[in-house]
């Protein structure tokens, strides 16, 4: 029996160690490395998640130039890795980590991300302090000037 929801690879940037999806919120102080950090949950068969990448693409890249890490979580099957590398080239946004995470039940990722809003609805983003602490969580589309407006108040602070 597999592990559950079992963080699987790095896509198309620095790698990420595997590891089980109640570690989950650790990533975000691993992906920050001391940051703010942004990680955004979406997958291949989300058209919600299609539609928004456009809209939410420079936001997103913008981010790290204001010393935000961001990371893309994909929950999708290991079997889709190509579909999600087409994804993130056809949406240009393969300069920033991507992760695969298997998570074939959602609940196990809400809870390790501690947001009891969390239920595995994509897209979703969730805003870390610097120390790894979930600020925000924005539950389906993310209208991006709010997300901006929430990166900046985190910054201040």
């Amino acid at each position: 029996m597999r592990a559950p929801a079992a963080l699987l690879c790095a896509l198309l940037a620095a790698p990420i160690a595997q590891r089980p999806a109640s570690a989950a919120a650790g990533l975000a102080r691993e992906v920050g490395q001391g940051k703010p950090t942004v990680l955004h949950f979406w997958a291949t068969w989300c058209g919600a998640c299609r539609e928004e990448f456009p809209r939410l693409r420079d936001t997103l890249l913008a981010l790290q130039s204001h010393g935000v890490a961001v990371a893309l979580v994909s929950i999708d099957r290991p079997a889709d890795l190509a579909k999600v590398k087409q994804d993130l080239i056809r949406f240009k946004l393969t300069a920033l980590p991507s992760i695969l995470l298997d998570a074939p039940d959602p609940e196990v990722v809400a809870r390790a991300l501690g947001d009891e809003k969390f239920d595995g609805t994509l897209p979703s983003t969730v805003l870390f302090d610097s120390k790894g602490r979930r600020v925000r969580s924005f539950i389906g589309t993310t209208d991006p000037a709010t997300l901006r407006a929430a990166v900046a108040q985190v910054r201040k602070n």
